[in-house]
């Protein structure tokens, strides 16, 4: 059941992808025409002014991040998520459902905190006030939630994928009628102190209704929809760019003082006394309800919120602590304290990681092994982007000089480095012994590929596979770059629309990457020049363009099965990067007569892990190897396929056949299990690792793009590649 709610999550993961849920997003063009004017013009003149408040909040630091209990490590893995939530008393309640001949149950935890000791665990209940709709529950679609009135409430849809809105009532409930709630599975549903139904959507806008008759009392644009928070009769959302928050009082049927913001991530809103938080990737926000602008009182670091592929879904704040539900391991709520001085004391071993770029699993390991080893800290360091370092070379070579120093950080994700010069310069510990216990539980193909002489000196804790999505095409249009780009050429356009000159650089060199550097070290020309007219001819009979609404997301994923299921594109450049990847690819294959074909045996390292072999904290750097690749940790819902035979035989099990997506043209059925267990099968084969060079790659992005728009000549251009190449080499 933990994985049918990975797979939950990874569905909204992507219709976050497909509709945005963040600033940059809100730039496009309106879901629905008929949507109204904009807030803006719903608030009163002299409401829009901005409050000039100087109240500045306490930084916030020394901060612990703890995980709290899962509530499914109570022998019930049967259940799954459905809704996270504060009652009247200000607890934070789980609620959870699960499916047996009788239809479904719903249950309740409630959590339980010793702060003195620092420990929590949950208090189980039956939620019998919705026994009687067992049966009319479809797919287990149904939120429980506690209202601002004092009465917990449900919403579910039903088999006719109609939406039901019911209100406890004793041991039972009565249904909330009339109510015209937009038709869409992605909603939010509160209710107010004064009874009133607040729901915003995914078309971008907020409705409050009446309970009593259902008629609908206000409309107005917003951002989105799980920005919502209530507290009492007042309502607070973003707006659609992200700049404020808006105050809607629901008592009084008014815009209130607005609160500056410049999001441009997802948002997560709670309200504490007279202030209002807000939680993003990039940290903590405080700010007065009486208006003003956010200030950022927690940076978000090395905690999990600031991963990038994280999914955050609830956010409060209770005392000086703040709890964040994410979207991962079945749902799984992590807490945020300030550190008690025995724990401050407790410390006395420090462990440093270095990455080129920030790395979602790093980060999401972090809090957790340091509360297995509670005498360590982590210091997580991410090259790019510091102070002073203005390429990805520069980071590298800075990098080089501290290991050189003895000052290199303790554990390096190897990820874009130069990774053969470690090696032959004898900078990395063989991971051997580390690994030894669980060596024979880990992929013996993964292995292989990493083992020199014996010794193993880095190994990726993830990868994804490129796969060809194909139409019915010979293979051999897609055999070579050569021949994909004719291909293309005597089709007019096979491949999605509205990609970046970026986004085709990107697709081609990771799937058909030239070999530009020659055995002694020179940069081959010809090879360049050769690789960027193929892919400058691709851009013109693709018709790449400048600006699109989506960021380049090849690498993590990006689907495009359903406008080549209906005939809108042949082809497919689909990079798979984990056990719930493959979603609707088979089916839309089937129905154009084509297959998913894997490229020719390779895959794409993540999180490539190495021992500096000059590290101090040798012992507790082979812990973190030990822990990165254990079937715990390789078992979480982490971007990529892990190397861990068994999570992945858990894979080849599922089975989502039951569950579809599409739209008003055309519906897709997920993968069955024999298709997962195929997939598997492929992953367990996969035999040509892809280690970019993130400095080479950097320097070919940054001098083809003006070639590529025919704003340079390609001698230029590859004079350019050369020399930056050559040089960057010389000096490694």
């Amino acid at each position: 059941m933990k994985k049918y709610i990975l797979f939950l999550v990874y569905s909204y993961l992507c219709c976050c992808l497909f509709f945005g849920c963040g600033k940059s997003e809100s730039k496009e063009n309106d879901l629905n025409n008929n949507h109204h004017n904009s807030v803006d013009e719903n608030i009163p003149a002299n409401d829009k002014e901005v409050v000039n408040n100087e109240i500045m909040f306490e930084i916030l630091e020394n901060y612990k991040e703890k995980n709290i209990p899962s509530v499914y490590e109570q022998g019930n893995e049967g259940e799954h998520y459905c809704n996270v939530c504060l009652d009247k008393d200000k607890k934070i309640i789980y609620y959870t459902c699960s499916e047996d001949s009788e239809g479904y149950h719903i249950w309740k935890y409630v959590l339980e905190e010793d702060l003195d000791e620092n420990n929590a665990f949950w208090r189980r209940e039956t939620v019998l006030w919705t026994a009687e709709l067992n049966e009319k529950i479809s797919r287990g679609r149904i939120t429980i939630f506690c209202g601002e009135d004092g009465y917990e409430y449900a919403w579910y849809i039903d088999d006719e994928e109609r939406t039901h809105l019911v209100k406890q009532n004793e041991d039972s409930f009565v249904e909330i009628k009339n109510l015209d709630l937009r038709d869409t599975d992605f909603r939010q549903i509160a209710v107010l102190e004064n009874g009133n139904i607040v729901s915003p959507d995914l078309g971008r806008e907020c409705f409050i209704y009446s309970q009593e008759d259902g008629s609908l009392l206000k409309e107005f644009r917003s951002g989105w929809y799980e920005s919502l928070c209530v507290e009492g009769s007042q309502v607070y959302i973003t707006d659609q760019t992200g700049t404020f928050v808006q105050h809607y009082d629901a008592e009084q049927q008014k815009f209130s003082t607005i609160i500056e913001a410049d999001f441009d991530t997802s948002v997560r809103i709670a309200i504490q006394n007279d202030d209002i938080y807000a939680c993003t990737m990039k940290g903590i926000y405080r700010a007065p309800k009486t208006g003003g602008r956010f200030q950022k009182i927690l940076d978000s670091g090395t905690y999990h919120f600031a991963k990038d592929s994280g999914v955050l879904l609830k956010f409060f704040v209770l005392g000086d602590a703040f709890y964040i539900l994410y979207g991962e391991d079945g749902g799984v709520i992590k807490k945020y304290y300030p550190k008690s001085l025995d724990e401050t004391e407790m410390i006395t071993n420090l462990l440093t990681i270095y990455s080129l770029e920030s790395n979602d699993i790093i980060l999401d390991m972090i809090s957790e092994f340091q509360e297995k080893y509670p005498d360590t800290e982590i210091v997580y360091e991410i090259g790019a982007g510091k102070e002073g370092s203005i390429t990805i070379s520069d980071c590298i070579r800075a990098l080089n000089v501290r290991i050189l120093a003895g000052d290199g950080s303790d554990i390096l994700v190897l990820d874009g480095l130069p990774i053969e010069t470690y090696c032959a310069k004898g900078i990395l510990q063989d991971l051997t012994n580390d690994i030894n216990d669980i060596k024979d539980k880990l992929l013996s193909n993964i292995l292989m590929n990493f083992t020199t002489e014996n010794k193993i000196y880095m190994l990726p804790t993830h990868f994804s596979v490129p796969m060809f999505l194909t139409s019915g095409q010979d293979k051999e249009v897609y055999s070579s770059l050569k021949a994909f780009v004719e291909y293309s050429e005597k089709e007019g356009g096979v491949l999605p629309k509205n990609y970046l000159y970026s986004d085709f650089l990107e697709i081609l060199y990771y799937n058909y990457t030239p070999k530009i550097v020659l055995e002694d070290g020179r940069v081959d020309k010809e090879k360049i020049a050769e690789f960027l007219e193929l892919v400058k001819r691709l851009c013109e009979s693709e018709q790449a363009v400048e600006e699109a609404k989506w960021a380049a997301t090849y690498l993590e994923g990006r689907n495009s099965a359903l406008p080549f299921a209906k005939g809108d594109i042949d082809f497919v450049f689909a990079n798979l990067n984990g056990g719930y990847a493959l979603g609707i690819y088979p089916d839309a294959a089937s129905l154009r007569n084509g297959e998913l074909i894997w490229n020719n045996g390779l895959f794409f390292p993540n999180t490539l892990l190495g021992i500096n072999q000059l590290s101090e904290n040798r012992e507790r750097a082979s812990d973190f190897i030990r822990f990165a690749f254990s079937y715990e940790v390789q078992n979480r819902n982490i971007s990529g396929y892990p190397i861990h035979t068994m999570v992945l035989d858990e894979f080849a099990q599922l089975d989502h056949s039951d569950l579809t997506t599409g739209d008003l043209e055309l519906t897709l059925r997920y993968a069955n299990q024999e298709q997962n267990e195929q997939m598997i099968q492929i992953v367990k084969q996969v035999h040509t690792p892809l280690v970019i060079d993130k400095a080479v790659w950097e320097i070919i992005e940054k001098e083809s793009m003006e070639y590529l728009k025919g704003e340079k000549s390609l001698d230029d251009s590859v004079d350019a590649i050369a020399s930056s190449v050559q040089l960057y080499l010389y000096e490694q």
